[in-house]
């Protein structure tokens, strides 16, 4: 939910998402469907991706940074090349807390590790420069909001000391996202000339 969220907020197009109940209350995450003819979308071939979409490939790397997304493959990203082509990210379930339940060694570990795993687009970038539009967006989320999107989902599971853990990391990964691209300039094998970072 919170990736989901922070997504929409940084203006990526994110499938509009809400948790909803079985009959017995367990709470799920629902998505809205996005495949409007039925057939599901192949997963994208990374470099014609970049052919099409360009430094929006950035933006995708600057968000899964910023919500320490390890699991962006060829399958969750989506894209439409038709006369206006466009993209949808999804399936964010391995980002921030992710599977597992250790909250503050999770959140610990990757303080300083910038959480990108096998990301899928690292090998295709051929610059920097595209990275500020996304950076300056992550750098520039409201407190509040934050603060609000984390205690939304208080509800489905986390305790006080695990909200606390998670706004405070949140926060101030906002301001660390620049410096992790930085110092992991090896990830990205195709930038031969760094200019911005």
């Amino acid at each position: 939910m919170i990736s989901a969220e922070v997504g929409r907020r940084l203006r990526l197009p994110v499938p509009p998402s809400c948790t909803v109940q079985d009959a017995e209350g367990k709470p799920f995450f629902a998505s809205l469907n996005f495949l409007l003819t039925g057939d599901s979308l192949p997963p994208i071939v990374p470099d014609q991706f970049f052919q099409t979409f360009g430094e929006q490939c950035c933006d995708i790397v600057v968000f899964d940074a910023y919500i320490a997304n390890p699991d962006r493959h060829p399958a969750n990203l989506s894209a439409d090349y038709a006369d206006q082509p466009r993209f949808n990210l999804f399936d964010h379930s391995h980002a921030l807390l992710g599977p597992g339940r250790d909250v503050a060694a999770k959140l610990l570990a990757l303080e300083n590790d910038i959480g990108l795993g096998g990301h899928c687009l690292k090998g295709v970038l051929r610059d920097d420069r595209p990275f500020e539009k996304m950076l300056s967006r992550v750098e520039h989320l409201e407190d509040y909001f934050i603060r609000d999107v984390v205690s939304d989902i208080q509800e489905y599971g986390l305790n006080d000391d695990e909200v606390t853990l998670l706004t405070t990391f949140l926060l101030n990964r906002r301001q660390k996202v620049r410096e992790l691209i930085a110092g992991n300039k090896h990830q990205f094998p195709a930038i031969a000339q760094w200019s911005l970072l």
